[in-house]
């Protein structure tokens, strides 16, 4: 398969490849994660003609949400943005908890455009893969404005001594950081790449719902 890749997300790959010296085998799975939901998005939205009932809408919206994420992941790490990174992680841990509920009932599908708790989203999330839902609750500490994010400016220096470095703004992950900031990204690009696959081939998902729009082009 030929990898076609947006300017933006090879620029992010490359830089984050020389600057966290990622081995080629997490850039090459990523970007091919990348290649593969571009096309399922293709496939769903702009290659299909017809009626688009609530369900393919769904599925044409999470698949660009999770683009979002991930490109906005990477560009986090770049930046030195913990707080962001977390915030897109979390989004696409929930994401894969949305996965699980579609595949679970394809006609509630519709769901979607209205509200769905993030609890069930995070339970559901737990049934793909039971780390996620501690990883989940780790993450709301980081992103939500509580410990995690107040103690993001503060570096211990000296636990016994209780000496501190107080830091504002952006602060760059080191190698190692940043390296496994980038494969949890590609590890969750994978899963969803294969969750989307097995959600669009499904007709009871993509004509779930009532008629949303027509395409005639």
């Amino acid at each position: 398969m030929q990898i076609k890749l947006l300017p933006y997300e090879r620029r992010s790959l490359e830089v984050l490849e020389q600057k966290f010296a990622l081995e080629r085998e997490i850039v090459d799975g990523f970007a091919l994660s990348l290649n593969i939901l571009r096309r399922l998005y293709e496939q769903v939205a702009i290659g299909f003609k017809g009626k688009f009932k609530a369900g393919r809408v769904v599925m044409m919206g999470l698949i660009n949400h999770t683009h979002h994420l991930l490109a906005g992941g990477l560009q986090a790490l770049e930046a030195g943005n913990g707080a962001v990174w977390s915030a897109c992680v979390r989004g696409l841990m929930e994401t894969v908890g949305a996965c699980v509920l579609i595949s679970e009932q394809p006609a509630k599908a519709p769901n979607f455009l209205q509200e769905v708790k993030s609890g069930k989203l995070r339970s559901a999330a737990g049934r793909e893969d039971p780390g996620l839902t501690g990883d989940i609750k780790r993450l709301d500490q980081i992103v939500h404005p509580v410990s995690g994010a107040i103690y993001a400016g503060f570096k211990i220096v000296d636990t016994k001594e209780r000496t501190t470095q107080i830091r504002f703004g952006l602060c760059l992950p080191t190698s190692h950081e940043g390296r496994e900031g980038v494969i949890v990204l590609a590890n969750l690009a994978a899963l969803l790449e294969q969750k989307f696959a097995e959600l669009v081939s499904r007709e009871e998902v993509l004509s779930a719902g009532k008629l949303i729009m027509i395409s005639t082009i």
